[in-house]
């Protein structure tokens, strides 16, 4: 029981810590993965982003010791209520708004979790099991880099070459998902490590040695501090709700597949809760599907019309002006620009001037 207890105290250290990464996001100078060393400068020296930082490496220290006597497919449903928190927080501190299709996505989410409580014997009457299971802490290195290293790969050449900020007037506002996803996959990797050291410690205390010798650490270090740039990125742009939620799908379902597919833990050994697991993995994935990549179009709006020149007050005791006569008496007037009469043809050999044709015969 204490350490159920334990594994509900890891996600409230990691979304506190990813509530602290948004607070300072609004302060800090357009950061992106293309400028690393730009980046990492204005992380370390923000002393409120090193206190978030170390809030989420104190939920992953949290959560390795749990992994120890836990399987990992119990701890995955807890950070179910902490996420609908998370949600209030996102909406009351930052004003942030759920759309309709995140809300379907929440609703299939909502399932999935539901699915993983049962098959980890949240739901049961029995209760969890006692035991985590086997977890190979030493696995082979051609394993480990097979299955891990595209999990760092790929979201590495996120951060680095395809994160540029998209401008202009035709740039549509992303909603965060490929910033989740990417951060996501990489603290899933820096977690099953995490917990790959735990037991190591737990099984050969020290032989700091042995424990140097492994990749572990060095995944822990480097995939870890991958991620939360990644995320802080994500966050400076794009919503708390959504960059955090995927983040969550996305390390949870890396940490589970990970820890079976490399480091040997089984699939539950009962057909309904091998069902119920794989349900629960598809309908993750599917809630991810239907997070909507770009936020709606605000409606455009309508041009303002120029203000007008109002006519200026007249001084007190200023006599009021006369009006301004254009056409004078005595001035000649404007020639007329309209058409003009053709003028008078006479034949040849009439001599007579216009003058003689007025005098009376």
């Amino acid at each position: 029981m204490g350490a159920v207890v334990l594994a509900s105290v890891a996600p409230v250290a990691y979304v506190t810590g990813f509530a602290i990464f948004k607070t300072t996001a609004g302060r800090m100078p357009r950061l992106t993965g293309s400028r690393p060393f730009h980046t990492t400068r204005h992380l370390a020296l923000d002393p409120v982003w090193l206190l978030g930082m170390i809030t989420i490496v104190a939920g992953l220290v949290t959560q390795s010791l749990v992994l120890t006597d836990l399987p990992v497919r119990v701890v995955v449903p807890m950070y179910g209520p902490v996420l609908a928190v998370l949600l209030l927080v996102s909406i009351a501190n930052f004003g942030e708004r759920v759309q309709k299709g995140e809300r379907r996505a929440l609703a299939v989410l909502l399932l999935a979790l539901l699915a993983l409580a049962a098959a980890g014997g949240l739901l049961s009457d029995g209760g969890p099991p006692d035991t985590a299971g086997p977890w190979d802490a030493s696995p082979p290195l051609w394993k480990l880099a097979v299955l891990v290293g595209p999990s760092v790969l790929i979201p590495l050449w996120l951060f680095t070459v395809r994160d540029e900020p998209m401008d202009g007037r035709h740039a549509r506002q992303v909603t965060g998902v490929a910033f989740g996803l990417g951060a996501g996959v990489l603290v899933g990797c820096a977690e099953s490590s995490g917990a790959s050291i735990a037991h190591l410690v737990r099984d050969r205390p020290r032989q700091w040695d042995l424990l140097l010798a492994s990749p572990h650490p060095y995944i822990v270090v480097g995939t870890g501090l991958l991620g939360l740039g990644l995320a802080q990125i994500g966050l400076q742009r794009c919503r708390l709700s959504v960059v955090v939620v995927v983040l969550a799908v996305g390390s949870k379902a890396s940490l589970w597949l990970t820890g079976i597919m490399v480091y040997g833990q089984p699939w539950p050994q009962s057909p309904g809760k091998f069902l119920l697991s794989a349900v629960g993995l598809v309908l993750a994935v599917a809630s991810v599907l239907l997070v909507p990549r770009h936020e709606p179009e605000e409606p455009a709006a309508e041009p303002a019309e120029p203000p007008r020149d109002e006519p200026r007050a007249r001084p007190a005791g200023l006599p009021a002006a006369a009006p301004i006569n254009l056409n004078p008496a005595g001035a000649p007037r404007p020639r007329r620009l309209g058409p003009q009469p053709p003028p008078v043809l006479r034949r040849p050999g009439d001599l007579r001037s216009p003058a003689s044709d007025r005098r009376p015969h």
